[in-house]
């Protein structure tokens, strides 16, 4: 009787190329790796496409100093602390410019509120260079003082009486001081506008436009080239066998079996010989 065992045994997959910069510039080659009968790449596909995130902060009257309790301005702060947080993690972010816009409301005089907008927009550059460390991008500064014709939507949506002819007078072709006078003798109006509509208005915006590559994963399917070895444990013939008939031939087939067996120590190796039970 014969035993037959069979080993599988894999082997060695050549190294593949990678991406050469002849091929698609917008791909590179990450990483590469086998996952059973596939080949899996790893690319950084590059998405040029611009993405912009803004962040609004508000200032009270006169003021150009960045004050992290007031109005809405922590919460803004945190979400700004969260983009560069997840900025230092993911390598596939990648930010090409940062706008800090200072903006002022147009009540009272034009020189104080360029430079009021100016202001702002400096501190807050300022500010957030020490705090996530700027100097790496290109920031740009800008300030813009409202006109007062931006107040028409807020005032359209108003209960005031005389929308209409509040209206007209924000959007007329005159000086902002004298539009800020003529709004100051309805006291009503007056005082909507400070509270409700103004305020807003003093504020500086920071737009980050930044780019976000992917990863793609593709998988080729490259099966493992396997060699098949059969290995054939040789089993002698009974020595006590009673068969005379046989007997001189038993002795035979164990000598020539025993010399195997002392060369290869139990066992003979054949490349792809089949199995009988008459032996080889």
């Amino acid at each position: 009787m014969k035993r037959l065992f069979t080993f599988i045994l894999p082997l060695v997959a050549l190294a593949l190329p990678a991406v050469g910069s002849g091929q698609q510039a917008s791909r590179k080659l990450s990483a590469e790796w086998r996952d059973g009968d596939y080949i899996v790449r790893r690319y950084i596909v590059t998405d040029n496409s611009p993405h912009k995130a803004e962040y609004e902060l508000h200032y009270a009257i006169n003021s150009a100093a960045t004050t992290p309790g007031y109005e809405h301005n922590d919460e803004e702060l945190a979400r700004l602390d969260r983009f560069f947080q997840e900025l230092k993690r993911d390598t596939l972010r990648h930010v090409s410019a940062i706008t800090i816009t200072g903006y002022a409301s147009p009540d009272g005089t034009t020189p104080f509120n360029t430079e009021l907008a100016r202001k702002r927009a400096e501190e807050l550059s300022q500010m957030l260079t020490k705090r996530y460390g700027l100097k790496g991008y290109r920031v740009n500064i800008a300030s813009h003082v409202e006109p007062w014709s931006a107040t028409t939507g807020a005032i359209e949506d108003s209960r005031l009486k005389n929308r209409n002819d509040l209206v007209n007078i924000v959007n007329a072709a005159e000086a902002p001081m004298v539009v800020d006078n003529r709004l100051k003798h309805d006291a009503a109006a007056w005082q909507w506008m400070k509270s409700d509509v103004l305020p807003d208005m003093r504020r500086a915006v920071v737009s980050i436009t930044y780019t976000e590559d992917q990863m793609m994963d593709s998988r080729e399917y490259s099966p493992v080239k396997r060699e098949v070895v059969v290995v054939e444990e040789v089993v002698e013939r009974d020595k006590h066998d009673k068969d005379s008939k046989h007997h001189h031939k038993q002795d035979k087939h164990s000598k020539r079996k025993h010399k195997v067996v002392d060369e290869w120590e139990g066992v003979i190796i054949d490349y792809g010989a089949s199995s009988s039970d008459d032996g080889r």
